[in-house]
């Protein structure tokens, strides 16, 4: 009697946290739906194709990505992560960074704060 069990999932809570701080308005907005998986969708937009087409690889891929640039990967380190040439990484990061721009300028902002 008057107790209660809360138990909170802190799914994605990096991802989630990483969205907040950026404002990065197309992070946001996958974050906000409230079906479907946040990698698919975030794959989805970043390689510009339906999500029925992400395959688990790409979906696998993006999810290093993303928690690779949260935590400051560089293209090398991101490079063995996914299976790629440090070339091929620093193009993803890139890419990535362009699709999310919101991230982009938050990271440096973080860093240029920190220095």
């Amino acid at each position: 009697d008057n107790w209660l069990l809360l138990t909170a999932d802190y799914s994605q809570i990096e991802l989630r946290l990483m969205a907040h701080f950026s404002k990065d308005s197309s992070l946001i907005e996958l974050l906000s739906k409230p079906d479907g998986d946040v990698f698919t969708m975030i794959a989805a937009r970043w390689i510009g194709c339906p999500e029925v087409s992400v395959g688990s690889q790409q979906r696998e891929q993006t999810k290093k990505m993303v928690y690779g640039i949260l935590y400051g990967m560089g293209p090398n380190s991101l490079a063995e992560q996914m299976d790629c040439t440090s070339d091929e990484a620093s193009e993803r990061i890139s890419n990535f960074k362009s699709t999310f721009p919101g991230v982009a300028s938050w990271l440096h902002e973080a860093v240029a704060f920190c220095r």
